[in-house]
Formats: structure tokens, C-alpha cells, sequence
């Protein structure tokens, strides 16, 4: 690097000057963050929710306290900031922000945390990928005899962050959903396998084993590696 001296002060060369006006590469978002644990609203963590979208997409809302809300979400905005910064760098102005956000405060004033994933993805190649949610216990053993999972589990989920630019909706960002954390497990009813009915002193029994029982049975063999 050169320097040319003038009246005793250093002048900085030319390419010290072109370093300066180098633009920062932004930084990567693509980090996996693990939720406070929730209260889930609806999840669809086994099989995926068709309602909207034919491909499926598995899916879980979150509710959290307050000040896990505000921990959580200053991590989030961390990435979001860095990534608009850099969506705005590209197309060289200010650009609008979508209205939703998987990290919110609802209407009924509960603090959620929404992520998902699709079922299935279509590459640019016309290779078709399949997802599912890997399911850990609280003893962070996988769960392969998959519950029904409702609303009032306690759960804690990874995800990953990724934003996104359309022009009709601006930008925004979601949380892709990676794995889930079964705290405690509320299943949902469905029809059939004795729901229905209440028990009887004296009547028939099998082995008294319950479904968290069974559960625990099969997985105790079952460890894998989840970040929670």
C-alpha cells in the first residue's frame, strides 16, 4: 500500500480507498434456531395439513411466555435485519415488508412462534423431495411410533430461518421446521379404539401397559442427535 506524505501527514493510497468502498458480504442466515418450549395450537408434525395446499405442509404454532417471546424473537430480528439489509442492497432500494410474520403477537394477544416445512419440493431438476419431522422424546430419544399430537402438547421445536422476496407481498422471512422436542403429550381423540368408553371394576384388562409406555418401550433404543 502506498502512502504519500504531504505537510507531514500521511495520505492513504488509492488502494486502501478502494477496500473502503468494498460492500460488506452479509452475513449467513442459515443458522438453526431451537424454540422456548410452547403451548402448540394445532400442530401438524405427523402428517401434514392439506387444507391449503395439496403438497401438505407440516406445521406448528407455538405460544410462549412473554419474556421467552422477547428472548427468542431479538435472535430472530439478529438474521431478519442482516438479511432485508442485504435484500435492499440488491435491488439498490428501500423495499416493502411484508405483513406476516411467523414471530408475532395474535390478535388475542398471545405471543407465537409459527414454523413449517412442505411435504414435498420440486426441484428446478424435476427431482422430487420428500420431508418429515423428526420427533424427539424429552429424553431426546426418537419417537418412531408417531402420537397424535394436539393442542396443549408442550413442545419445543428447531428451525431454520429463510427469507424470501415477492414483489406483490414484499419481503419476509419464515422458519422452516427441522425437528420437534415432545415435552409433554396431549393426544387428540379420533373415533374408534375404545375412545369412547369408560372403565369397568372387575371387567377384562390386558397388561395395564398405557401408550406412553409402549412409547417409551420402543424407543429406548431409538437415541439420535437433535439440538435441544
Amino acid at each position: 500500500m502506498e502512502h504519500l506524505t504531504h505537510k507531514g501527514l500521511n495520505i492513504v493510497g488509492i488502494s486502501l480507498v478502494k477496500q473502503h468502498k468494498e460492500k460488506t458480504k452479509p452475513m449467513s442466515t442459515n443458522l438453526k434456531l431451537v424454540t422456548p418450549i410452547g403451548t402448540a395450537v394445532y400442530p401438524k408434525l405427523v402428517e401434514p395439513d392439506t387444507a391449503f395446499d395439496e403438497v401438505g405442509v407440516f406445521t406448528c404454532k407455538l405460544h410462549v411466555s412473554e419474556e421467552e417471546f422477547e428472548a427468542f424473537k431479538a435472535k430472530v430480528d439478529v438474521l431478519a435485519n442482516a438479511a432485508y439489509d442485504s435484500e435492499c442492497q440488491r435491488q439498490g432500494k428501500t423495499v416493502k415488508k411484508a405483513k406476516s410474520c411467523p414471530v408475532r403477537i395474535t390478535e388475542d394477544g398471545d405471543y407465537e412462534i409459527l414454523a413449517k416445512q412442505k411435504a414435498k419440493v420440486t426441484t428446478r431438476a424435476g427431482d422430487v423431495i420428500e420431508f418429515n419431522i423428526p420427533l424427539f422424546d424429552a429424553e431426546v430419544k426418537a419417537i418412531t411410533n408417531k402420537p397424535k399430537i394436539g393442542s396443549g402438547s408442550k413442545i419445543r421445536m428447531s428451525a431454520v430461518f429463510k427469507d424470501w422476496y415477492v414483489p406483490s407481498q414484499g419481503w419476509g422471512y419464515t422458519l422452516r421446521l427441522k425437528e420437534a422436542q415432545i415435552l409433554e403429550l396431549v393426544e387428540y381423540s379420533v373415533s374408534g379404539g375404545g375412545g369412547s368408553f369408560s372403565s369397568e371394576a372387575g371387567g377384562y384388562t390386558t397388561s395395564g401397559e398405557s401408550l406412553n409406555e409402549a412409547l417409551e418401550q420402543n424407543q429406548e433404543e431409538q437415541g439420535q442427535v437433535a439440538p435441544f
